[in-house]
Formats: C-alpha cells, sequence, structure tokens
C-alpha cells in the first residue's frame, strides 16, 4: 500500500476547520474574474457577516504580510474555488448525515439582500435544512422545549449576524415557560453540536490530507 504524505507542504490550509470555513465562504460568494487573489479575499472576508475572531486575524494577515494561516502561493483565484469546491463536495459526500449537517449549519451560506436602505440577513436554503435535521435529532432529548423551540435555538446557535439572532426572553414568550429553561437547553445544545462539529473535522481531515489540500507546509 502506498505511503501519503500527510506533511504535504503544497497543502493550502493547515487544518480540515480551516479548509471548511475558508472553502464554504469562497464558494459562496461570486469571485472578480479580473481581481488579484489577495485582493479578492480580502474583499469577501470584508463583506461577511459578523467576521469571527479567525477571519479578522486572517484579513489582517492579507493586508499585511502573507498569511501563515493559508498558502494559495501558485495558484490562480479559478484553481483555489476549485479545490473549495472539492472540500464543500466532501463535507457533503464523505460524512455521515447529521456530521454534514454540523459543518452545513456552522459554515454555510448567509444571503443578505440589499432593499430600501437596509440589509437583510437570512440563512440558505442548504443551512435551513441542515438546522432542521439537528434539530429533529436533538429534540427528543428537550421533552420540555417544543421542536420549533429547538430549531431557533440551533439557528441562534449558528446566527452570524445580530439581526438574525432570537434572546431566550422571545423564545419564552413565542413557546412558553421561563427564559432560564431556554438558557439551561441552549447551553446543552451548544455543547452537543461543538463535540459533533469536531467529530466531523476529525474524520474529515485524513480524506483532506489525501486529497493535498491539507497539510504541514510551515515549520
Amino acid at each position: 500500500m502506498m505511503a501519503v504524505d500527510t506533511m504535504n507542504k503544497d497543502a493550502i490550509f493547515t487544518s480540515a476547520g480551516q479548509a471548511v470555513h475558508v472553502a464554504y465562504m469562497i464558494t459562496g460568494q461570486e469571485a472578480p474574474q479580473d481581481a488579484p487573489l489577495r485582493k479578492m479575499l480580502i474583499r469577501m472576508l470584508e463583506s461577511a457577516a459578523n467576521p469571527g475572531t479567525e477571519q479578522r486575524a486572517w484579513l489582517e494577515q492579507l493586508r499585511g504580510q502573507s498569511s501563515r494561516r493559508v498558502n494559495f502561493a501558485g495558484l490562480s483565484p479559478l484553481e483555489v474555488r476549485a479545490q473549495c469546491a472539492l472540500i464543500v463536495h466532501a463535507v457533503k459526500s464523505k460524512l455521515p448525515r447529521m456530521e454534514t449537517w454540523a459543518l452545513q449549519a456552522r459554515y454555510g451560506h448567509t444571503e443578505v439582500e440589499d432593499g430600501e436602505g437596509s440589509r437583510r440577513f437570512a440563512f440558505s436554503a442548504e443551512r435551513i435544512e441542515a438546522i432542521k435535521g439537528l434539530s429533529d435529532w436533538l429534540a427528543p432529548s428537550f421533552p420540555a422545549v417544543k421542536p420549533f423551540a429547538v430549531d431557533c435555538m440551533i439557528g441562534k446557535l449558528y446566527a452570524n449576524h445580530q439581526k438574525m439572532e432570537i434572546s431566550f426572553r422571545e423564545l419564552a414568550g413565542n413557546f412558553g415557560g421561563n427564559h432560564m429553561t431556554y438558557a439551561r437547553a441552549f447551553d446543552k445544545i451548544r455543547t452537543r453540536l461543538r463535540e459533533l462539529e469536531q467529530v466531523a473535522l476529525d474524520r474529515l481531515e485524513p480524506y483532506l490530507r489525501e486529497q493535498g489540500v491539507v497539510g504541514d507546509f510551515f515549520e
């Protein structure tokens, strides 16, 4: 059996989590055809709704020195998008359904609509499907919470813009009960889903290393 070089110094990403995060971000936006790769990535990060700590750190690196998180050397924007499409396909085809849902809910696309001087943020159809699947899986563990409220709490967990969030008091007002019931359930749901996400990434990483998109390219 041929050994696989998991070091892979020509890889693009250093971990499955980073690969999936960036892949969904890039495939979720249209790339300017005439933009240099660095400029294209900066535009994408700048336009991201409510960017996380890792995204902000990477943006600062892209604005300054070359990133030690991502290795796009020698790749055109179209080649980068092709590699990102491979990663997204792996999420959909190489994992058990619940693990796929967890990563789609975490990293999937947020749709933005501009109109009448305001912006409207909404989960994509794919993320909605993933959230619903996770809710159906988790709901039996929370018999005191109505199933649709579980949907809402998972949506709250994965909301990447404050305008998409719902408060525990709003949940109590809509579904009854005390807001602390929802707060406690939310903490348990968050723990379960974070664990599921990590299981999914751990399962995915060997495949992405075999494909050459994840490796240890910095000493």
